[in-house]
């Protein structure tokens, strides 16, 4: 019996020992990189403010505001972005809401003044940026146009960027790099050149066109068969880039490769601020280049500075929606942006030997190399990994000796941590790595794990009594804690009693890109069940006036349901379901035009009242609609607004 006993125990011993072998040996993986086989020039990791993504992060009070900004843009403390693309604003709803255009008229065009280059933040964003990192890039893109431009492919568009550009360098000293065409519609070729031909002639020939900015899986990379076919097109366009190329498997045409343009991700996703986001977006980095030599990443958005109540929730790598609290969150994605921005510089080059994906066994690898020196950088993620496994590399050629710092991020578990040093070997090392991981290693020093400076704040609801009669507010900004949806509304000071009032300043429907049928601002929670509103309204000339109460479920292209009161300049009222386009009760009261009258609106439960200068216009009893924000909103007219307060509950 013992020496059945002592055969069995050699058995399984020796079965150990073989299952030993496979666990080391049977995942793991030798790499051969050779410092000769430069590939393409890395450009960096970058993130996108456009659709009013970013609209309440100016709102956010000090010193949480330069936290937050440090954690952006600051080099080697958190997602030290490299590039930073903005959008252009056309006075439209460009998903989350309507950016305001530096001209709203032709007057204004044509008549420039310092004021209108203030309006908007997306210039003050650029600046907190280049504060931070002046090497940073900088690209502008239209999603839409004022309405007196008529035409988006027209001379005149072409002039509206070209002054644009110019008045970003007159009033603050901004260089554009690059322009779009326009996001997400169908460019035109011969606007194209015309653009081109525009930006030299304004001087501005160091501004590079991007071209494409397409989503539909069968436009993406049109660009890149237009450009093979046309050499006028191929001398204007410096770059392409598609939007999600991530949806299609990082699918290029063989024009892409061919017409010797960089390519670029003109806008990726990997929404949600969690895990999910950050293993989404680790893969995204490594892929994008591997199996289409993209060389720039723009993700949108750079932050989610607008209410979880609209449209694509969560699109950031940090969530500050909240400026009345302070309150802000640094989300798990943000260090995916570290985990190669921090790693290398644009300007290095890619090692085509060291990128490699391994498609079954769920896991992929880039290296980057300064070719100044001898610092490279190697990252590795782990996203469709099932088990550890031990990666060699052997390296040949002109790479630094220096031990290598390893900065790891576990899915659910930790993220950028500094783990224990690499000492190569004869040019040799190896790493375990484990599965749902991202490994940073390098050569280069100074990497960190920002914190923040000051105590991050609780989180506080939206406040449930507020007024403001906008005498406070910065001129030609949306007041505090104010989304302008559709047209364009300003803080704007009376030449004659300096009082400040909110302005609405758009006079024509704009060139769309998602249609909304008239101006609004929105305010408020959409938790909000009773409210009190009154605000005092000015129509200078013919036009509307409205002011609505439980606006609820925004979403793309559509309009939003609430209840609406709008009555014009002749005093003709309606009280209507916005979204059914249903009228529930109509009328006619005194005429408007060039007073000041205070308006009011009340739901509680089921009962709407309205007040015109206190005297009741409409009480009645509706079920239709049990919560929501409210918003003032306009026709195409000049309107002006003051002394506006909330109650709710």
């Amino acid at each position: 019996m013992a020496l059945q006993n002592k055969n069995l125990f050699m058995k399984a011993s020796i079965l150990l020992v073989i299952c030993l072998f496979f666990i080391v040996f049977a995942y793991s993986q030798t790499i051969t990189i050779n410092a000769a086989d430069t590939g393409r020039t890395f450009e960096g990791i970058g993130a996108l403010s456009a659709g009013a993504s970013s609209r309440l992060l100016i709102d956010y009070p000090e010193p949480y505001r330069s936290d937050i900004l440090d954690f952006l843009f600051k080099p080697k403390f958190g997602a030290n972005l490299w590039q930073l693309k903005v959008e252009n604003g056309g006075d439209i709803n460009s998903t989350d809401g309507s950016e305001p255009a530096y001209a709203h008229t032709k007057e204004e065009f044509l008549h420039p003044e310092t004021a209108y280059f203030n309006r908007g933040y997306e210039w003050w964003l650029i600046k907190e940026a280049k504060k931070r990192n002046p090497d940073i890039k900088i690209e502008i893109l239209q999603w839409g146009a004022p309405g007196w431009l008529d035409s988006f492919y027209s001379k005149k568009n072409a002039a509206f960027i070209s002054a644009y550009i110019k008045g970003l360098k007159k009033y603050h000293d901004i260089t554009v790099n690059y322009t779009g065409i326009r996001n997400e519609v169908m460019y035109s070729i011969p606007w194209i050149e015309l653009l081109h031909k525009t930006l030299n002639s304004a001087g501005l020939s160091h501004v590079k066109i991007d071209a494409g900015d397409q989503w539909k899986p069968q436009d993406q990379w049109q660009i890149a068969n237009d450009i093979a076919k046309d050499t006028t097109l191929a001398r204007d366009v410096y770059a392409i880039n598609a939007h999600v190329p991530e949806d299609t498997d990082f699918e290029l045409p063989p024009a892409a490769f061919k017409i010797n343009k960089l390519i670029w991700s003109g806008e990726s996703h990997a929404r949600g601020g969690n895990w999910k986001a950050a293993a989404k977006m680790v893969s995204i980095n490594n892929r994008a280049y591997i199996l289409a030599r993209i060389t720039r990443i723009i993700y949108w958005s750079l932050i989610t500075s607008y209410p979880d109540y609209l449209a694509a929730p969560g699109s950031g790598m940090m969530k500050a929606n909240t400026p009345w609290s302070g309150h802000y969150e640094v989300q798990p994605p943000l260090w995916m942006y570290a985990h190669i921005n921090q790693f290398a510089r644009p300007g290095w080059k890619y090692v085509n030997d060291g990128c490699k994906y391994f498609r079954q066994a769920g896991w992929s690898v880039i290296t980057l190399k300064d070719t100044a020196t001898d610092n490279y950088s190697i990252i590795i993620e782990t996203m469709g990994a099932r088990k550890p496994h031990t990666i060699h590399f052997i390296l040949n050629g002109n790479f630094s000796t220096k031990p290598l710092a390893v900065w790891e991020s576990s899915l659910k578990k930790f993220l950028f941590k500094r783990q224990s040093d690499i000492l190569p070997g004869h040019h040799e090392f190896s790493i375990t790595v484990q599965p749902h991981a991202i490994y940073s290693l390098t050569t280069t020093r100074g990497q960190q794990k920002g914190i923040s400076q000051h105590a991050i704040p609780a989180s506080k609801p939206f406040p449930k009594v507020y007024k403001d009669n906008f005498d406070h507010d910065s001129l030609n900004h949306q007041p505090p804690f104010f989304i302008s949806y559709q047209g364009a509304f300003e803080v704007i000071k009376d030449k004659k009693s300096n009082n400040r009032y909110l302005k609405q300043c758009a006079l024509k429907q704009g060139i769309n890109w998602f249609y909304q049928p008239y101006p609004s601002i929105l305010f408020g929670d959409s938790s909000w069940r009773d409210t009190k509103l009154s605000v005092d309204f000015l129509l200078p000339d013919t036009g509307i006036v409205r002011v609505e109460s439980r606006l609820h479920h925004f979403s793309w292209n559509s309009h939003v349901p609430g209840y609406c009161f709008e009555v014009s300049s002749e005093g003709v009222w309606k009280l209507i379901l916005a979204g059914k386009d249903s009228i529930l009760q109509q009328g006619q009261c005194q005429p408007l035009t060039g007073k000041w009258h205070h308006l009011q609106m009340n739901c509680t439960g089921d009962e709407l009242a309205v007040l015109i200068d206190n005297k009741p216009i409409v009480n009645l009893h509706n079920k239709e609609y049990q919560s929501g924000i409210v918003a003032l909103a306009t026709g195409w007219n000049v309107a002006y607004f003051d002394h506006f307060k909330i109650t709710a509950r």
